[in-house]
Formats: structure tokens, C-alpha cells, sequence
């Protein structure tokens, strides 16, 4: 099958801080964009185009989540991690006003963001917020999640809405690229007895990823098929969200 590729400059409509380390900016979407996007899903990657601060050099390419696509009233929502300005992505968004305008590139997908299942494992970083905020709120309501988030601290912390029934448990980290607590405590989670078929979704900084995904693989002899493990960025290196 030829997945289509999509690529349009968006306009901001407005900017708003969620945490004090997580802004989400919405893009409004004219007619011929919301056509475009009819078949992108939420919670699925995209590029952004960052300008570069030099003049006549490439974009800075990075890779992020459409929290939401919303056809009917016209916006596209990105989070952003505000780690100040030592990253083009959240330099951008930092400095992000309505009217600002910023290339995005998507892939058309019907493909679900996880497979069926009746518990579900989600771990992560800050970084993860959007994506799994997004997996959540879209899972069914006769299923069971344990969530597992590391964020920066108590004021970083969000409600996650779900039909489903979820657990949460947040972590307070001020220094990730110190290292990340995350492992530590995955490893002590109880899955749930009768259950049918589990799911673990995993993403957070390369370390842990590396650490929980040879757990479960290695240790444990989990199904590779029933884990998704993946690393939005590695402590020392630039940074991808």
C-alpha cells in the first residue's frame, strides 16, 4: 500500500502554556489542509520544519506528535517540551506567536496506534506526554491501563482522560539527562492475573527504553509482538522533541 506523504505550512491560532514545561501550540487549517489531513490520526508522528537562525541555511528537521487533528473545527495541536532554548524545537515554541507560521509534514495512516488488547502498559518521559495523552484517550472503555510518567515535577503533572480504566503514577525528575527513574519502577509492576493479551508502549530517553526493552524481552521472554519500545532521545545528544 502507498502511504501518502503530506507537507503544508500551518498558521498559529494560539499558544498556551499546560505545565510549566509543556506548550501546546494549535494551528488553524484552511479548506484545502483539512482535505489533506481527512485520513492523518491523532497521536501519529510528523516533521517540523524549524527555520534555521541562519540565513539561508536548511530547515532543522524534527520529529513530533499531532496531539489532536480536529477536522471539524480546524486546528491541529502540537505539544512542545520547554526545555529553554538549546533545542530548535523548543526555541521555536517558546518564542511561537498567533499569526507565526511553520512547515509540517504527516503520513496519511489507518493504522491503530496500538493493537487490541485488554491491559495496556504505558511508560515514559516527558517527551511521551503527547503521544500517550493521545493513545489514552482513545482506548475503549472495557479495557485496563497502567500508566507510568516521569515529568519534571508536581506542577507538570496532567489529567489524562480515558473511557477506559486507567491507573496513573507520576514521577518527579528536575535533571532526565541525569538519568531517569522510569526503569526502576516498571520493573516492579504487577500485571494484572487473567488477563487475556497485554501491551507495553515504552518511549522515553534511549537509556531506559534500552534498559526496560531487554527486561522484557530478555528477562522475562516477553512476546515481541505485545511491546513497543522506543527512544524519542539520548541524554548528551541533540535533542527530537
Amino acid at each position: 500500500m502507498i502511504t501518502k506523504k503530506i507537507r503544508s505550512v500551518f498558521s498559529v491560532k494560539n499558544k498556551s502554556f499546560l505545565t510549566p514545561h509543556l506548550i501546546r501550540v494549535v494551528f488553524e487549517m484552511n479548506e484545502d489542509q483539512v482535505k489533506l489531513l481527512a485520513c492523518v490520526q491523532s497521536g501519529y508522528n510528523n516533521k517540523l520544519f524549524i527555520p534555521s537562525v541562519e540565513k539561508g541555511s536548511e530547515p532543522i528537521i524534527r520529529t513530533y506528535t499531532n496531539r489532536k487533528v480536529d477536522l471539524k473545527n480546524r486546528e491541529l495541536t502540537i505539544d512542545f517540551v520547554a526545555h529553554g532554548e538549546n533545542g530548535p524545537a523548543s526555541a521555536w515554541a517558546l518564542k511561537a506567536n498567533p499569526g507565526d507560521i511553520l512547515e509540517i509534514g504527516m503520513k496519511e495512516s489507518t493504522k491503530p496506534l496500538v493493537p487490541d488488547a485488554d491491559f495496556y502498559l504505558f511508560v515514559g518521559d516527558s517527551t511521551a506526554l503527547p503521544v500517550i495523552c493521545s493513545i489514552v484517550e482513545q482506548l475503549p472503555s472495557y479495557v485496563t491501563a497502567k500508566i507510568i510518567l516521569e515529568v519534571h515535577d508536581k506542577k507538570d503533572e496532567l489529567i489524562l482522560c480515558s473511557a477506559a480504566d486507567v491507573s496513573v503514577e507520576w514521577l518527579h525528575n528536575s535533571h532526565p539527562e541525569k538519568g531517569s527513574l522510569l526503569a526502576d519502577l516498571t520493573r516492579r509492576v504487577e500485571f494484572p492475573s487473567g488477563i487475556l493479551k497485554e501491551y507495553i508502549y515504552i518511549a522515553a530517553e534511549y537509556t531506559t527504553v534500552h534498559q526496560l526493552r531487554n527486561y522484557f524481552k530478555t528477562y522475562l521472554n516477553w512476546d515481541p509482538q505485545g511491546i513497543y519500545a522506543c527512544s524519542y532521545w539520548r541524554a548528551g545528544q541533540a535533542e527530537n522533541r
